[in-house]
């Protein structure tokens, strides 16, 4: 090669010429496919386009991660094998940053077109977010390898502060003060770049020298543990030992993250947004929401063996524990319900402080106002309804944390990543098809209603049959209390369903009461039951390879 940044350059290309053809791919069929759909009169772009340009740009970061696993698995880190290239620290660390925001800006000027039309913010503006977005986005999977896995969380959650920077400017009033117009915002988004760019090259060069030691690859929860207040007596159990060693290395994580996006992005803009009724009240709608969507990707990483790690065997370290395969089940759904209690208190702690001190109610005292008319002018069933509401997302919350324990801790990796693409097929079709619209044009037909009755019907039967044969080899003491607390937590969820049936009559016009059985078999089949009850033998099978 004539230069050594000539030979980093051609390395990134050479290791990524399949992915940047289907980057190239992909964004030629959807500027085809928006120019036709232009030329039949449509004006805004289609959800297939959508997909295409989120396709490409992720595609596009996913190559200047600029990371590797010397084993072939996990996500990796910064190569170390690039440290005895006789190039400098600075150079190493700014050719993929300046290589992926050259590369980010250039795929964004092939998507300008769809992707400004209608836009309220300027190009430039969003351009240079984006190439700040690399820099941040390269940061988290250089400096923060220590949380493993937990990276792609922290990445979607700079994904989802970087798109709320950007509507920023356009929160009231209008026009915004200069520090919340688009240059100041700029302005300050470049700083942070800066400044983030300046301390990944620090990192990068103190573990290059050695002076700053790479420290081996667990928990960043589990070390901050070390200096955690901990008991001085013994435990009164195996089980009270496990639950301890859990909760420290899988429990903390969605506290932490509903706590954190809480202080550093809800907060904000609910500040921002205390004027604007509309903005408040989605708000609100965002936040109940939050704990239940952080709690799919946190259900991936706790369904495993091991929190932070991708390996899914079981390690020696918990096989030859004296708990049985039930035991260690049984202990992971205890600990994922503490954990919801815990992340469920910390949003309802912020809602109190935040509707009492500077939110903004109009949207929510209409909403509630129109509940107490409907109810009789009972105040009691106002606050029943809200109560069922935290109830319900606790229970949804719980069960996406607890839905793969069957295929995690089964070893299976083929079987792991099918649950997890399941889901993922779920969220293409979704956008493909304009999930939105789904349930109108399920409840504008009594024909298609009555369909998706029956398919619901059918559900029902396989699951609570599956059931019936997964708990046949489950001890009677563990069968006896998951069958109390799935009656309670169903019950709950039907009450709920029936609240949602009498809102629903407020404002559609459809055929309630065929509504109504729809919602009592929704309510039916969020409980895990079998799945659950398949957990200790998929367990049992991963644990005896040790032995």
């Amino acid at each position: 090669m004539r230069t050594p940044t000539y030979a980093l350059l051609w390395e990134i290309w050479r290791r990524n010429r399949t992915v940047v053809a289907v980057i190239a791919a992909v964004t030629v069929a959807g500027r085809i496919l928006d120019a036709s759909e232009r030329a039949s009169g449509s004006v805004d772009p289609s959800a297939l386009v959508g997909i295409s340009w989120m396709v490409s740009f992720g595609l596009l970061f996913g190559i200047f991660n600029y990371i590797e696993s010397s084993d072939g698995r996990g996500l990796g880190r910064f190569p170390e094998r690039l440290f005895v290239l006789p190039v400098s620290s600075l150079r190493l660390v700014a050719i993929p940053v300046l290589t992926g925001i050259a590369s980010v800006e250039l795929l964004y000027l092939l998507w300008l077109d769809p992707l400004s039309r209608g836009a309220s913010t300027s190009a430039w503006f969003v351009g240079l977010l984006l190439g700040a977005s690399m820099v941040c986005y390269q940061a988290v999977f250089w400096t923060l390898e220590r949380l493993g896995p937990l990276r792609l969380i922290v990445v979607g959650v700079l994904v989802f502060s970087a798109f709320g920077v950007g509507l920023l400017p356009s929160f009231p009033p209008s026009p915004p003060p200069p520090w919340r117009s688009e240059a100041g915002v700029a302005a300050m988004a470049v700083a942070l770049a800066g400044i983030v760019f300046l301390f990944e090259w620090r990192y990068i060069e103190r573990l290059r020298t050695g002076s700053g030691r790479r420290l081996p690859r667990e928990s960043l929860l589990g070390s901050a543990a070390i200096a955690w207040p901990r008991a001085r007596r013994p435990f009164s159990s195996p089980a009270a030992a496990q639950f301890w060693f859990e909760w420290r290395c899988s429990g903390l994580a969605l506290p932490v993250l509903v706590g954190g996006v809480l202080l550093a992005v809800i907060a904000p803009y609910s500040w921002f947004a205390r004027d604007a009724a509309a903005w408040s009240f989605q708000l609100l709608y965002g936040t109940l929401a939050m704990p239940i969507i952080l709690a799919i990707p946190v259900g991936m990483a706790f369904g495993r063996p091991t929190f932070w790690s991708d390996d899914l065997s079981m390690p020696a370290f918990v096989a030859v524990r004296p708990l049985t395969d039930e035991d260690i089940v049984a202990i992971k759904l205890k600990v994922a319900a503490v954990s919801v209690v815990v992340s469920w208190v910390l949003v309802l702690v912020f809602l109190g402080v935040w509707l009492s001190l500077w939110g903004n109610l109009d949207g929510v005292s209409q909403f509630a106002i129109q509940l107490w008319a409907f109810h009789g002018h009972s105040a009691a069933a106002v606050y029943g309804i809200a109560a069922l509401i935290v109830i319900a997302g606790m229970l949804l919350t719980w069960r996406f944390l607890v839905i793969r324990l069957w295929s995690g801790l089964s070893g299976n990796r083929p079987l792991f990543i099918a649950s997890v693409m399941a889901l993922v097929i779920v969220v293409i079709a979704w956008m493909v098809f304009d999930g939105t619209r789904l349930p109108g044009w399920v409840l504008e037909g009594p024909a298609r209603m009555a369909a998706v009755v029956w398919i619901l019907a059918i559900a029902v039967i396989t699951k609570y049959w599956l059931a019936a044969f997964s708990w046949r080899s489950v001890s009677v003491r563990y069968a006896r209390q998951y069958l109390l607390v799935w009656g309670a937590a169903t019950t709950c969820l039907l009450a709920f369903a029936l609240s949602l049936w009498g809102v629903a009559k407020i404002y559609v016009a459809l055929d309630i009461y065929r509504f109504q059985g729809l919602m009592i078999l929704f309510a039916l089949l969020v409980i895990p039951v079998a799945r659950l009850g398949f957990a200790p033998s998929c367990l049992a099978r991963n644990r005896h390879r040790l032995t």
